[in-house]
């Protein structure tokens, strides 16, 4: 007869193991790489330091959302080398699953880029060194999919497809995964113009934008890749006239920089200004936005509480995630929930709509 202690010690050690290794409600797939950052207003040309960041659009999204005691997991490729250990340990210190993460040979490398966060009229400045990394040269087939299975929602985002032809296809098969299984896919568009043309993102995104249940995008993209201007309102109704697909529960989201972010859903117009903030770091706030954004759209209870008490929107809590993160150095929010309470908190009497 098995006693009480050994009872407790299997409860103990289930709870562990499924912990462990439940999927998470949120799947991503994306390259992450590190950030070397010139100080202050130097020039990467005369700079003696660099700071370094782990930095990547889909692994900064999922961290904040972690950090909001959501289950979130992360695929990619990483070396097996100094470096991408480095990495994959910093996103499981912020809780992000690694356990899907393929470990590639030592002779494949981390992608890296070099930044200038020089004020205007100067402004960021980013050098891409990411060719032939770890995650440029992932094997489609050695990828899990059925991660998805189990998932409540798939984020992706436009810059994967643009890092590789092998990367590209794990994102196609991913979108294919979603669609059979009918997981819903969060897509935020993020152009890097410095990995391709406009035209070729045009193309390459069209599959995504369609199935997207969320469709982030910002409103230099839009202008920029499809050519739709106006108001953000007549943006809005331009994507969705053009990205129709077969959820008629689609959701888009348009960024606007110190403007704040507005969305279309089922025909009604939202606007939200964006949140006073004296923060100044601008790698990451646009993840962290979309993290707000997922983190209300899955009705997490820290938006239900402020929802409730500030009868506030999404769109609201996506610019005071996106607001704290400016304040924030590196790529990552580190925040707590108390941090988002607390900043909330101090916007009541704000009309908000």
């Amino acid at each position: 007869m098995i006693d009480c202690l050994a009872l407790c010690w299997m409860g103990l050690f289930l709870v562990s193991y499924i912990g462990k290794y439940m999927p998470g409600d949120i799947v991503s797939f994306g390259e992450t790489m590190l950030r070397l950052t010139a100080p202050g207003d130097s020039r990467l040309e005369t700079t003696p330091l660099l700071q370094v960041h782990v930095a990547g659009s889909e692994s900064n999204t999922l961290a904040c959302l972690a950090r909001l005691h959501v289950r979130v997991s992360w695929l990619s490729a990483l070396p097996a080398t100094p470096m991408g250990r480095h990495v994959e340990t910093e996103l499981r210190r912020h809780g992000i699953d690694t356990s899907e993460v393929i470990w590639s040979a030592n002779m494949s490398r981390v992608g890296t880029f070099y930044a200038e966060e020089g004020s205007a009229p100067l402004g960021v400045q980013v050098y891409y060194d990411r060719a032939n990394s770890a995650c440029a040269l992932i094997d489609p087939e050695a990828v899990n999919y059925r991660v998805v299975d189990t998932a409540r929602m798939l984020h992706l985002t436009g810059i994967t497809p643009a890092v590789s032809e092998n990367a590209r296809a794990v994102f196609r098969r991913f979108l294919a995964y979603a669609r059979e299984r009918q997981v819903p896919l969060s897509f935020d568009v993020n152009y890097r113009a410095r990995l391709w043309s406009t035209q070729e993102a045009a193309r390459q995104l069209e599959d995504a934008c369609r199935q997207a249940h969320i469709l982030f995008c910002a409103r230099a993209d839009a202008a920029e890749i499809w050519g739709f201007t106006g108001t953000p309102e007549e943006i809005l109704r331009q994507m969705a006239e053009h990205f129709k697909g077969t959820d008629t529960n689609k959701t888009l989201v348009l960024t606007l920089g110190s403007e704040g972010s507005a969305h279309l859903h089922n025909g009604e117009y939202v606007y939200a200004p964006a949140i006073a903030t004296e923060g100044n770091v601008r790698f990451g706030s646009g993840d962290a936005f979309a993290a707000g954004y997922l983190y209300a759209s899955l009705n997490g209870p820290l938006y239900q509480e402020m929802q409730q008490a500030y009868d506030i929107g999404p769109l609201i809590f996506g610019n005071a995630l996106a607001a704290l993160k400016r304040c924030i150095v590196g790529d990552i929010a580190v925040i707590t929930p108390d941090d988002v309470r607390a900043l909330l908190q101090s916007q009541k009497g704000r009309r908000f709509r």
